[in-house]
């Protein structure tokens, strides 16, 4: 995790002296610590509890991308701890969330279980569950998505920059605006002094672009401005600058293996 930390630090912030690239990455695994630490707490304990330990900061923001009843689709990438998002979403309205259970389904039911508590509903990251996601929003519903998520086919996305790197980035999002017609809001939440902050900001209006590119560049830029000055609590653990298809740039080749001078053995 430390060396995909490193790695990830280098591309995004390569303008930093190295001795402040080593302190971002250093914040950034104790971030994620804090985050494993956390997940107890939010899984459960009564949302009650989780509520009272939130502040929410740009509610406008929601509530503009509601006005219409079209649907809203929350935009809440890997930062801070994102599983606290649902706490709040379903004090604004009917929750309908996609979910992919992980390779053991063991954890994937714990993940799911914990998920539903605040209420709400999920539905499989299926085709048969994007249909029921459409109409949805087309009945004023509301869904948060990570997008983020790196795609495992190629189908799934396009190469397009994110802190200036070419990263796979998924088109779940662009898409499903497209054929809905839902907007769009930004959300974090970030890991505050007793508890989080929860920032809703708005999308950038090319998000909704028929052009795919154009709308995922953007989407990306948007990201980079929920996270700037709070970059630490991006999940860097996570290789978000993967490209399709596997034969182009692989930034993280040799990234797994050891040197006698790497600090992090």
């Amino acid at each position: 995790m430390v060396r995909v930390v490193r790695r990830n630090i280098e591309l995004a912030y390569p303008q930093l002296p190295a001795e402040q690239q080593a302190a971002l990455m250093k914040e950034a695994v104790l971030e994620q610590g804090a985050l494993t630490a956390e997940l107890g707490h939010v899984w459960r304990r009564s949302p009650a509890y989780v509520m009272s330990k939130l502040r929410v900061v740009g509610i406008e923001h929601l509530e503009a991308a509601a006005a219409d009843e079209r649907g809203v689709l929350v935009l809440a990438p890997h930062v801070g701890n994102w599983e606290v998002l649902p706490h709040h979403l379903v004090t604004q309205g009917d929750l309908l969330g996609l979910f992919e259970p992980p390779k053991l389904p063991s954890v994937g039911s714990l993940v799911l279980d914990a998920r539903k508590r605040p209420g709400g509903a999920y539905v499989p990251t299926t085709p048969k569950g994007m249909v029921q996601l459409v109409r949805h929003f087309k009945r004023g519903g509301l869904t948060g998505i990570l997008p983020d998520q790196v795609p495992a086919h190629e189908s799934g996305g396009l190469n397009v920059p994110f802190k200036g790197i070419e990263c796979f980035t998924a088109s779940l999002c662009a898409n499903l605006l497209s054929k809905s017609g839902a907007r769009a809001v930004l959300a974090g939440v970030f890991r505050v002094k007793g508890g989080w902050e929860l920032v809703y900001l708005p999308v950038s209006a090319d998000i909704y672009n028929d052009d795919l590119e154009v709308a995922l560049t953007v989407m990306n830029q948007d990201i980079e401005t929920l996270i700037s000055g709070r970059d630490a609590q991006y999940q860097w653990s996570y290789k978000r600058f993967r490209t399709l298809p596997r034969g182009t740039t692989n930034h993280y080749e040799g990234v797994k293996r050891l040197s006698h001078k790497d600090p992090a053995r």
